[in-house]
């Protein structure tokens, strides 16, 4: 286990006790709140250093790994970026300034993050990692609907517009990253899909969107959700904005079919009702794999929550997943098999609360309430204990059980495969496994950082050197 500086938590006691009245303030409920305070021995004041040190105020971002900072042929990246300030409002460090890192970070930084996400942007209206060219960038259609969403989403935080009008149906202002008007030219393809009326044009999408005919095509032949679940899943949790976006157009125009009810339906028939998830039955799965079907899960199913779609199979997803937390195998991929597990648990107990009808959603509920008020304890200790072999003697987690980072976010180099923490794992050893955790079981979350921790956060950010790099030149 790792052991780092000792690190004063007695701040934390009235929210202890305020879980422990939560939790039933019983014998069961004391229990509950030993194995919190357990999983959070992990969480000192090294990890907020490593983590503040990543950012580069010449790019605007953070980098996902130290060597990824430190050597050349790396830049900033996106997803590391709002992940990093996605860090600072969950963990409780501005509870005090609101908990909105909108308004807590200086302007001078929340500029250059701006700056950083707008120059990203190509014509076609998505956005492209700062090394890599369009023609590059394409060929990974999970990364690029991945940065269309993180970068849309700082805009949409921060009140501002892209350079073009994007897929996902956000338009733009036609001004660039330095604040200079740029000329809008629309290729063939994108002038042929244009309606003939100038008032309203078509926003662009992708080819396999065009009609219900070439969805259904795309998805029986690039979507392999029963062979494998996991980037099946994650390919649709990419591009679900673009789906929708399209499905808004072709509603607006008449079509007599949904591009979002298809693909609810196409995935319904692929279900394995034994398991209640995507995938083969147990006894046909490789050994090793069992997470990669729950992995399935959990990037599904925000679709149908989002899209208001009941889950076919919530009690039986629920119990496959306990099975996986609860299980006494050691963690052997990446953390990733600790945290959407969790992440899983949520999004069905979501999908239930908002998409089952009235009369059977309390049942359900209840059957679902009452497996983790019994499996409480039991299920925070194993996560702890599966989760204490991927932090690193600096305080940050690592993605892979190896201590080995793999160096690469899909297509996209983010350092040199060390032995180090990234930005990515930690997002989900902190805020993603205790919120999730917490809302699991319906519990207010206990703070893991407090405003202490931001004075030495932001003491870090307002004092960071730009980092300069002779050979890596961005391409935007």
């Amino acid at each position: 286990m790792y052991a780092g500086r000792e690190y004063d938590g007695s701040w934390r006691e009235p929210y202890w006790q305020r879980l422990y009245e939560e939790a039933g303030a019983d014998e069961r409920a004391a229990d509950i709140v030993e194995a919190f305070k357990e999983l959070y021995t992990m969480y000192t004041d090294d990890l907020v250093e490593w983590y503040a040190n990543l950012y580069d105020p010449h790019i605007g971002g953070y980098y996902c790994t130290t060597s990824g900072k430190e050597n050349e042929g790396f830049t900033p990246d996106i997803e590391s970026s709002v992940q990093a300030v996605n860090f600072v409002e969950g963990c409780g460090m501005i509870d005090h300034l609101g908990r909105d890192w909108t308004t807590a970070f200086p302007e001078e930084f929340k500029k250059g993050l701006l700056r950083f996400a707008t120059r990203m942007q190509e014509p076609n209206g998505y956005f492209y990692h700062l090394l890599k060219t369009r023609e590059e960038g394409d060929r990974y259609a999970s990364r690029l609907g991945r940065d269309l969403g993180w970068c849309t989403g700082v805009m949409k935080r921060l009140g501002a517009s892209p350079t073009y009008d994007t897929p996902n149906n956000m338009k733009g202002n036609g001004i660039d990253a330095w604040g200079n008007p740029v000329k809008i030219e629309k290729s063939r393809a994108a002038a042929d899909k244009a309606e003939a009326s100038a008032e309203e044009k078509t926003p662009p999408y992708a080819d396999y969107l065009e009609n219900d005919k070439t969805f259904i095509e795309y998805l029986n032949e690039k979507v392999k959700m029963v062979e494998s679940p996991y980037s099946a899943g994650n390919l649709l949790n990419a591009t679900c904005g673009q789906i929708g976006a399209r499905d808004n157009v072709l509603q607006a125009q008449g079509a007599g079919y949904s591009l979002r009810k298809i693909l609810v339906d196409w995935l319904n028939e692929r279900i394995n009702p034994e398991t209640g998830l995507w995938g083969y039955p147990s006894e046909e799965r490789p050994k090793g794999t069992e997470f990669l079907y729950t992995n399935g899960l959990f990037k599904v199913l925000p679709l149908y929550n989002g899209w208001g779609y009941p889950y076919p199979y919530p009690e039986r997803a629920v119990e496959s997943v306990l099975e996986g937390i609860l299980g006494d195998e050691p963690s052997t991929a990446n953390i990733c098999e600790v945290y959407n597990l969790w992440s899983a648990l949520i999004a069905v107990k979501a999908n239930v609360i908002k998409c089952h009808p009235a009369e059977t959603r309390d049942k359900i509920l209840a059957v679902i309430d009452e497996t983790m008020k019994n499996k409480g304890a039991a299920a925070i200790r194993n996560t702890y204990v599966k989760q204490s072999g991927y932090q690193m003697p600096d305080g940050a987690f690592a993605h892979n059980v190896n201590r080995c980072l793999k160096g690469h976010q899909g297509d996209i180099r983010v350092g040199l495969g060390l032995e180090e923490g990234d930005v990515d794992a930690i997002g989900k050893a902190t805020n993603g496994i205790i919120s999730n955790v917490c809302q699991a079981f319906g519990f207010t979350k206990v703070p893991i950082y407090s405003q202490r921790e931001w004075e030495i956060y932001l003491n870090i950010i307002k004092n960071a050197k730009p980092v300069i790099k002779e050979n890596t030149k961005p391409l935007r």
